[in-house]
């Protein structure tokens, strides 16, 4: 009888065993994750291309007639004002004159002023007491204010370019600078297929000639898309599929396919599917989880 009692107690405490459920909560591991929210925005497209800087207006200041320069009042890269005498310059015969009688006059002596504004550069003569003939050029002056940016841009890019229009330029040390698309010139390189676009940019830093820059032209539409942070983008070995990891509740996320658009170093936009702007999304731990998984913030 005491082995009957033993034996059914036995079944019993058995039986009751398979009916207890596992705490699949417990048993199955969370992921630590940070979660983030679709964002509205406009990711540009840039056409990357270079440039370099020219000023339009070179004026060259040339000699009125066969002489002797007398006087030289500026250096090289001096900036000078308009009306300001530059050179005096002296008739052949009026030199000899005075060179003869050891006497100091003005007689047959020629100021040349500066026509313009700006900064001179190439001066062919800085000393007095030298014969130049008539045309032939004393000094080059450039107006700062006309400083341009030329872009030799490919024609297959044409479509991209209007005037009027917004570009980033940006200097060796890697300073941006905005410039604006003022003319485009209705002509095309017969070797490169190139067309010249000039650009004012949009700063008073002085900037010499010839410096080779990096031009950022949109070639996008602005449009409001979806922006996530780039973070919460995974993608295969190949990159040919790509996916998030979006919540669909507090506690379990899912894989879920996108076609992406634009990137920069940390945004990417994602054009299908359409999300809703209170959806949730993995930012931080979602790389290697499965197609659905068990999460917990932090």
């Amino acid at each position: 009888m005491n082995k009957l009692i033993i034996l059914l107690a036995i079944f019993t405490f058995l039986f009751s065993c398979k009916n207890i459920e596992p705490d699949n909560n417990k048993l199955t591991p969370k992921a630590k994750v940070k979660v983030t929210k679709i964002k509205e925005g406009y990711l540009p497209s840039y056409l990357k291309l270079t440039g370099k800087t020219v000023y339009l207006n070179k004026n060259n200041l040339v000699s009125p007639i066969n002489g002797y320069i007398t006087k030289v009042n500026v250096r090289q890269g001096d900036k000078v004002k308009k009306g300001k005498v530059l050179f005096e310059i002296q008739t052949t015969e009026a030199y000899i004159m005075n060179n003869k009688t050891n006497k100091s006059n003005n007689y047959g002596t020629i100021k040349i002023d500066a026509p313009v504004d700006g900064q001179l550069t190439d001066l062919k003569i800085v000393n007095g007491n030298v014969f130049t003939n008539s045309g032939n050029i004393l000094c080059t002056i450039l107006e700062l204010n006309d400083l341009k940016l030329q872009i030799n841009i490919p024609f297959e890019y044409n479509k991209f370019i209007k005037e009027g229009e917004k570009c980033i330029a940006i200097l060796p040390d890697n300073t941006k600078i905005q410039a604006t698309i003022v003319n485009i010139l209705p002509q095309v390189d017969e070797v490169s297929q190139t067309e010249q676009v000039l650009a004012k940019l949009d700063t008073k830093q002085f900037i010499p000639e010839n410096l080779i820059l990096n031009v950022l032209i949109d070639k996008g539409s602005p449009a409001r898309n979806q922006i996530l942070p780039k973070s919460c983008l995974q993608t295969d070995a190949l990159m040919s599929k790509y996916w998030v990891m979006k919540l669909i509740n507090d506690s379990t996320a899912i894989r879920t396919f996108v076609k992406i658009g634009n990137q920069t170093h940390n945004k990417v936009e994602i054009l299908k599917p359409i999300f809703k702007k209170d959806d949730l999304f993995i930012s931080e731990g979602a790389y290697g989880l499965n197609n659905t998984v068990l999460i917990e913030r932090y």
